[in-house]
């Protein structure tokens, strides 16, 4: 076992009502050695955390249109159940107010690449990861 493998992987809350890009961000999330916890929408995300997978979270990843509560709102809502958890708004839509986005770190529209995406969850989970064997298979 390599000293790699002992460092502790960081973790990844992926929330997102849409089932197919869940599944497919949440492989190319764990193929660059991360964990990830997927959520299918805002209740879920709320109940995974309040199981206690707060201190287990380093890092959101959230869409913005979803029922229920939006993506700016689930960040809040998160942040308040562990206060420093960061979080990234991945999301598609172009008119989200900026007053919404106080609890959101990073803003990274689906249309700017995987690449991009993974670039931002390294930097905030503040690790280092192979990102463009992965990018590769996924442009593919």
């Amino acid at each position: 076992m390599s000293a790699l493998e002992l460092l502790p992987r960081p973790r990844i809350l992926l929330v997102d009502d849409d089932a197919e890009q869940l599944k497919i961000c949440s492989e190319i999330i764990r193929m660059c050695g991360f964990s990830v916890f997927a959520a299918n929408g805002s209740v879920e995300a709320i109940s995974m955390m309040a199981q206690k997978l707060d201190g287990r979270i380093d890092l959101a990843v959230l869409d913005y249109n979803m029922p229920v509560m939006n993506g700016c709102a689930l960040a809040e809502r998160l942040r308040s159940i562990c206060p420093k958890l960061k979080t990234i708004l991945h999301s598609g839509a172009t008119d989200i107010p900026p007053s919404e986005m106080t609890s959101v770190d990073v803003l990274i529209h689906k249309g700017a690449g995987v690449g991009r995406l993974l670039a931002e969850i390294a930097e905030l989970a503040q690790v280092s990861t192979p990102t463009s064997s992965v990018v590769a298979l996924a442009v593919e």
